[in-house]
């Protein structure tokens, strides 16, 4: 047997623990309130109360996550607890209920870019780190206040401790599954040695336009390593093409990459699942681009934008509104929506945005007869 064969049958092994200790997290729970509370209601009350408990502590883990970023200095992009996703601003939030895949259903993340002013091994494993360790924290709290407290309010103590100590000691565990678990990500942390490895060229380039670089101003080096990837990553290497492409105003070469991004996409045909938001995106872009070219607003009147790009990218629709206006000779509607574009570009905590939306803004001004 090779090395690559056992190393996915511990991989599964562990990925069974993982997924045992887990489920003892929301069973134990269960069964003690199913005993310790009376009520006709049972056993449905202790499994709502324990699934509730669990989403509780869904909510430490993450927080735990976003504060150790936020310690570091990471920029914090998404939180997700469960359906509720949270887009964090450079001041306040953004709030939507947005359901998982099933399998993912009670999951959750923080998804965070590099400090671009620190090496990435110390910030990312305390971010890592972070989220069990709260859990752990807050399940020995609740340990000890449950043995104090007699009664039912012992009885969820015990039980949201449980929760707690189940899920941060869980997600120590090294397994991949859908995503490594927080243990795997510390021992690829811990192993980690060069900033510069290739494979982590998506990590620098998000770190570098969060702290406001340009689009073409990004390491051409990065952006070919991205092209020659896996999927997603050939398609955000042409998301930063495309933005570049922008923001200097090549609007011809624009107009030939529609056929470029219709070509990767033939090409990767088997990769593309769970990336339509990034392709509907790429395309409306493209599709603003031929409107702007060809000075037709019609291209932009019948394209339909669904709610996912509307959440990621809110600057994107008061754009292409503003188009349209320019186009049809509404100067006074047009400057509206940019100044809406401009305004949801520059509450982003990815700096470069705010840049790029005032470039192509004054691309637009600046359009014959505007």
């Amino acid at each position: 047997m090779d090395r690559n064969t056992w190393l996915k049958a511990l991989n599964k092994l562990l990925a069974i623990l993982q997924g045992l200790v887990l489920l003892s997290g929301w069973c134990i729970p269960a069964l003690l309130l199913g005993f310790s509370i009376k009520s006709q209601l049972q056993p449905f009350l202790a499994m709502f109360l324990a699934t509730l408990l669990g989403i509780l502590g869904l909510v430490v883990h993450e927080g735990g996550h976003f504060l150790g970023a936020r310690w570091c200095g990471m920029p914090v992009l998404l939180v997700r607890v469960a359906a509720l996703e949270f887009q964090v601003l450079r001041r306040g939030w953004r709030l939507r209920w947005s359901p998982q895949p099933r399998r993912r259903r009670l999951g959750g993340y923080v998804i965070a870019a590099s400090n671009a002013q620190r090496s990435l091994r110390g910030q990312w494993m305390a971010m890592v780190l972070c989220g069990p360790l709260s859990n752990l924290l807050v399940g020995g709290v609740a340990l000890g206040l449950g043995l104090a407290w007699q009664g039912t309010l012992g009885a969820v103590l015990l039980a949201f401790a449980i929760v707690n100590l189940a899920m941060g000691v869980g997600n120590l565990i090294p397994s991949m599954r859908v995503l490594p678990s927080d243990g795997m990500l510390l021992l690829g942390w811990f192993a980690h040695r060069d900033d510069q490895r290739p494979e982590l060229a998506q990590a620098r380039l998000l770190a570098l336009s969060v702290a406001g670089v340009p689009s073409p101003q990004l390491p051409q080096a990065d952006l070919e390593w991205l092209a020659r990837s896996a999927m997603p990553e050939p398609l955000v290497a042409f998301g930063y093409r495309l933005a570049a492409r922008q923001e200097e105003g090549d609007w011809p070469a624009l107009l030939r990459m529609e056929q470029e991004l219709e070509e990767l996409l033939e090409a990767r045909s088997g990769e593309l699942t769970g990336m339509s938001v990034l392709i509907e995106l790429l395309r409306l872009e493209l599709a603003f681009c031929r409107a702007y070219l060809q000075r037709d607003p019609s291209a932009l009147r019948d394209i339909s934008m669904g709610t996912d790009v509307d959440w990621h990218t809110p600057w994107l629709r008061p754009r292409c509104q503003a188009l349209v206006a320019l186009l049809e000779g509404d100067r006074q509607r047009a400057d509206s929506c940019l100044q809406q574009a401009q305004q949801a570009a520059e509450a982003s905590v990815i700096l470069s945005q705010g840049k790029s939306e005032a470039l192509l803004a004054a691309h637009l001004r600046a359009l014959p007869g505007s």
